[in-house]
């Protein structure tokens, strides 16, 4: 082979590996940058931002539970699927308290609970009950607040049944602040019967992940990293020195313990523990 030829081979080789080269700079560089923007949204999603945001802005909302981060499942039937409507007192520490692993399934609990919420207006004289697409609303806001704020779905429910009995036009009380809505949040929204979606929606996100003013299940779920103790301290505002969640400080001294019967399968059976709702 001739000198020349080799060296035309030789100018082709080197040729061939300096695009090689080229080409996979690029790549590697694009590779990079598409893991950047994968940490980047997903880190967006943990990031801050102001509370009473419509489900439409999940995503830029405020901060997930983060102690208890896994918020369920998307199957709404993991958990018990069946339990008896009877009431046990608990009381202590939230190690008195039944496990997660005994709470109802949401769907289970959640059609346990459409007794009531067809009829608990009415029957405490809060105006008209319930229709079956606003109960419908709710299950649906119930789920897709749930999966926002990483707070189990069941444990929504519960403090829902437990502060309104399910009931929209459940009245606003106040005590220094207005607790207004299905989880009579912290000068959260109330029902506006002209505006049904739009406020079924804001009163679960207010109660759920905390308003302008106050607390929601999320924030107290990472401050206490226990779904018990967070409980106490939205009935409460904090939990007692000795740690008993059936002590009040001047709350509704059974509010956890109704909380856990409600998961537990409770809902119209006569309630065991003195006081509570």
């Amino acid at each position: 082979m001739s000198s020349s030829i080799l060296s035309i081979l030789r100018f082709l080789i080197i040729s061939l590996m300096l695009l090689c080269t080229c080409d996979a700079l690029p790549l590697h560089k694009y590779s990079h940058l598409a893991k950047r923007l994968s940490h980047l949204h997903f880190h967006k999603k943990s990031e801050e931002i102001k509370p009473r945001q419509t489900l439409a802005a999940f995503g830029l909302g405020i901060k997930v539970a983060k102690a208890l981060s896994y918020w369920g499942n998307t199957n709404t039937n993991e958990g018990i699927a069946y339990s008896t409507d009877s009431y046990t007192y608990y009381s202590g520490g939230p190690e008195n308290f039944p496990s997660t692993k005994n709470w109802m399934s949401f769907e289970a609990m959640f059609q346990a609970n459409i007794p009531l919420m067809k009829q608990s207006c009415g029957w405490n004289g809060w105006g008209p009950d319930n229709t079956n697409r606003q109960i419908g609303y709710m299950k649906t806001y119930i789920q897709q607040v749930a999966r926002a704020s990483r707070v189990d779905q069941r444990a929504i429910l519960a403090v829902i049944m437990q502060e309104s009995a399910g009931c929209l036009r459940a009245p606003t009380t106040s005590n220094g602040v207005t607790n207004p809505g299905l989880m009579q949040s912290h000068n959260g929204v109330a029902f506006d019967p002209s505006r049904p979606v739009t406020t079924i929606k804001q009163m679960i996100v207010d109660g759920t992940m905390g308003t302008a003013y106050g607390d929601g299940l999320v924030q107290l779920i990472n401050q206490y990293g226990n779904y018990y103790k967070a409980f106490r301290a939205y009935n409460s505002g904090s939990i007692a020195p000795d740690g008993d969640l059936s002590n009040g400080n001047g709350a509704t001294p059974c509010y956890v313990s109704d909380i856990a019967n409600r998961l537990t399968g409770w809902t119209l059976a006569p309630n065991a523990c003195r006081g509570g709702h």
